[in-house]
């Protein structure tokens, strides 16, 4: 009966304090925010990412706040970090809900590699992700618009953008389904228009989502007493003597 009266007491808790929880497990709107999502961040960075929690990862990554990332991540490629998650639709289509939200240049590198990450996985074999989450010409132009022409094809980012490019360009490759030859075309034309010297992105891509901004410059940062701290902690988790 105590259990029961324990339990019953716990679930309260939780439904009567939800927001001050969840603000401060993945809110990056004040210092003390950021600094209890890091430690959150901490937290699931250990216990690694499941099919039951991968949401909260997910979460985390949209605050697209560095300290919060880098916390999550520390030393591994940001662009594995999903690769353990069987591909389903709700992990693609947020991943293109999020590289829809930034502009270029908004988003944090290691959110943007994360968010490659799924999509470069998910369609490894195009059909077959297509099959999960049929995308658009939108999705198209948004993973487009964070092409860097300014950088070469095997800089990190470009490259999992022209990819991914790539592997949509064999789409209904063994099918003569017009949709898809519609999408496998759009990406062709948009690979073309970063090496071609004579074409442009704007070609292909509306000028309005390519148009570059700067990261946020007032981005929210953990005090300084905290900065030192998260230092020691991913200097012992990664064995590293400075914080990536």
């Amino acid at each position: 009966m105590s259990d029961i009266l324990l339990t019953n007491d716990y679930d309260e808790i939780i439904t009567k304090n939800r927001h001050t929880i969840l603000d401060g497990i993945f809110g990056a709107q004040t210092p003390q925010q950021v600094e209890s999502s890091i430690g959150f961040s901490n937290y699931l960075s250990h216990v690694g990412i499941t099919s039951s929690n991968y949401y909260l990862f997910l979460k985390l990554i949209e605050t697209n706040n560095r300290w919060v990332v880098d916390m999550l991540i520390k030393d591994r490629d940001p662009r594995l970090l999903f690769s353990v998650i069987r591909p389903n639709n709700y992990l693609l289509r947020r991943a293109f809900e999020l590289l829809s939200f930034w502009h270029p240049g908004q988003i944090y590198g290691k959110v943007l590699l994360a968010v490659l990450g799924i999509i470069e996985y998910c369609f490894y074999k195009p059909d077959e992700g297509y099959s999960i989450y049929p995308l658009d010409i939108v999705d198209l132009n948004n993973l487009g618009k964070f092409l860097d022409v300014d950088k070469d094809q095997f800089e990190y980012i470009n490259e999992s953008i022209l990819e991914i490019l790539n592997r949509i360009t064999q789409l209904g490759e063994h099918s003569s389904e017009l949709r898809k030859s519609v999408l496998s075309k759009h990406a062709f034309n948009i690979r073309i228009a970063y090496f071609d010297n004579t074409k442009s992105l704007t070609d292909i891509i509306p000028q309005v989502l390519l148009i570059r901004l700067k990261p946020e410059e007032r981005e929210v940062k953990p005090s300084k007493e905290f900065i030192a701290y998260m230092k020691k902690i991913v200097d012992t988790d990664t064995g590293k003597g400075k914080r990536r």
